[in-house]
């Protein structure tokens, strides 16, 4: 079995690793199943998740790993770190800032601490040029060192409490927007792990109803041709999860490229209507607006430009709260990472 990282982004495969993993039982999605319960979403809405298989329409499982098994929790950190460390080399390669994040944009606290290599907090060149000074002084060498970078010790952020809403729908895979996204959600999870540990990260996939994920899920995700894009559900969802952490900054990020088209009935069954009922828009907005009195910031993330969704993202724009981020496939991961780091600051 091999999971092939180049499947998704046309480069070298990070499990092709001569260090042989540590004995761990890998991780099915019948296993995935069994330890989660095959729980719903908790909210009594009568919608199950739905059980996840190898990826048929274009996930990240090549053809021959259609075979149940699943990635380690060892190589699906490291498919996350490759994403993260990818998406890093793009903002940096775009002129974009570094999005490394270690605990910048707190207030000052007046004392300063050598430069790490991912720190991306201003240098203090007073303290920079003291502490090569004082290098010099003991020992003569080179003017300045890497060494001798010094950078100002901030306050400790805030942790927050972070939902991503990822659009499931069938046109994700026909715009070729599926590994975008599934590069985005991993790289996003590696940096709250490695760096931001006390934050509380939320996974929410929506089509015709939505459920929670997690990345393994997401990973063998089967993109079937479902209709339905039910971010009412969705934003139900992330509004549980802004709850369950109150005291926690709270940021929801939606990823979609196309406008509500189902919501949940008063009987907890999804609805489900081409063209879009009014009524979908209306409690779409409705759900929207109790996110927003919760507290939430929602940064929408629309990866197309039709009329539709044009007119949709003119009204949760005018919310106070909301912000509306165009972007491609190729732009999306070093935008979500910067709002989710820019948020936290």
């Amino acid at each position: 079995m091999r999971f092939q990282y180049r499947a998704y982004t046309g480069g070298p495969d990070p499990l092709a690793d001569p260090d042989p993993p540590p004995r761990e039982e890998r991780v099915g999605v019948t296993a995935l199943e069994h330890a989660r319960g095959r729980e719903g979403d908790g909210d009594g809405d009568g919608i199950e998740g739905r059980p996840v298989g190898g990826s048929r329409s274009g996930g990240l499982l090549a053809p021959s790993d259609r075979s149940g098994h699943g990635l380690t929790p060892r190589e699906l950190r490291r498919l996350g770190d490759t994403a993260l460390r990818d998406i890093e080399r793009s903002a940096r390669g775009a002129g974009g800032r570094h999005p490394g994040g270690g605990g910048s944009g707190g207030d000052p606290v007046g004392t300063h601490a050598p430069r790490e290599p991912d720190d991306d907090r201003p240098l203090d060149p007073v303290e920079t040029v003291r502490a090569a000074a004082l290098r010099r002084a003991a020992s003569p060498g080179a003017a300045l060192r890497a060494e001798d970078l010094r950078v100002a010790e901030t306050e400790p952020v805030g942790a927050a409490a972070v939902s991503l809403l990822v659009d499931l729908s069938h046109s994700m895979v026909e715009r070729a927007l599926h590994t975008a996204v599934t590069r985005t959600a991993l790289a996003l999870y590696a940096l709250v792990r490695t760096r931001h540990p006390d934050d509380r990260i939320h996974l929410v996939g929506f089509g015709e109803s939505a459920h929670e994920l997690t990345p393994a899920r997401l990973v063998a995700h089967e993109w079937r041709r479902t209709p339905g894009t039910n971010l009412h559900h969705a934003l139900r969802l992330a509004r549980r999860h802004v709850r369950r952490h109150r005291g926690l900054r709270p940021l929801v990020l939606v990823i979609t490229d196309g406008e509500p088209t189902a919501h949940l009935g008063e009987d907890g069954r999804a609805r489900f209507a081409w063209p879009p009922d009014p009524r979908t828009a209306e409690l779409t907005l409705a759900e929207l607006d109790r996110v927003l009195r919760e507290g939430a910031e929602v940064v929408f993330f629309l990866l197309a430009d039709d009329p539709r969704l044009r007119d949709f993202a003119a009204e949760v724009d005018r919310r106070r709260g909301v912000r509306v981020v165009r972007a491609d496939a190729g732009a999306l991961g070093p935008l979500v990472v910067d709002r989710y780091l820019g948020r936290r600051g």
